[in-house]
């Protein structure tokens, strides 16, 4: 089911940005994900509420950008540099916990993100007709 949900997020989010500027599909996906997670709101402990507002904050960032992004670009490669988190999360886990994430001490995590980065790149930059989609 997730799989679905984020196969359809960027031909989702390409389509209504051809129907509306960007800032207005971001809004509109910002206010149902509102109406959606709101009567979670009042069972979150206060003490995460700071954190889970800045967390609010940079999805929002992230879903602006992109809505950007699929101004100009095919949503098949911003796809693919949505996955490339899978490169900036461990890499984000060296730098802010100092946690040791070279190839020996978490090979796990870099064969996921190989292997991620190979799946993604296949389905969403392969093109067997030839023809280049931008």
């Amino acid at each position: 089911g997730a799989s679905i949900l984020y196969g359809t997020n960027f031909p989702l989010g390409a389509i209504m940005n051809d129907s509306l500027p960007p800032s207005a599909a971001t809004s509109a996906r910002m206010v149902m994900a509102s109406l959606a997670l709101s009567p979670f709101l009042f069972k979150l402990n206060p003490k995460f509420s700071g954190t889970a507002m800045l967390c609010g904050c940079f999805t929002a960032l992230g879903y602006t950008t992109q809505s950007l992004s699929l101004v100009d670009t095919s949503p098949a490669k911003v796809a693919f540099l949505g996955a490339a988190t899978v490169i900036v999360c461990p890499t984000l886990e060296f730098l802010v916990n100092k946690k040791p994430m070279g190839l020996r001490d978490a090979p796990q995590i870099w064969l996921a993100a190989t292997l991620c980065l190979l799946g993604v790149g296949v389905l969403e930059l392969y093109d067997p007709s030839g023809t280049s989609g931008a």
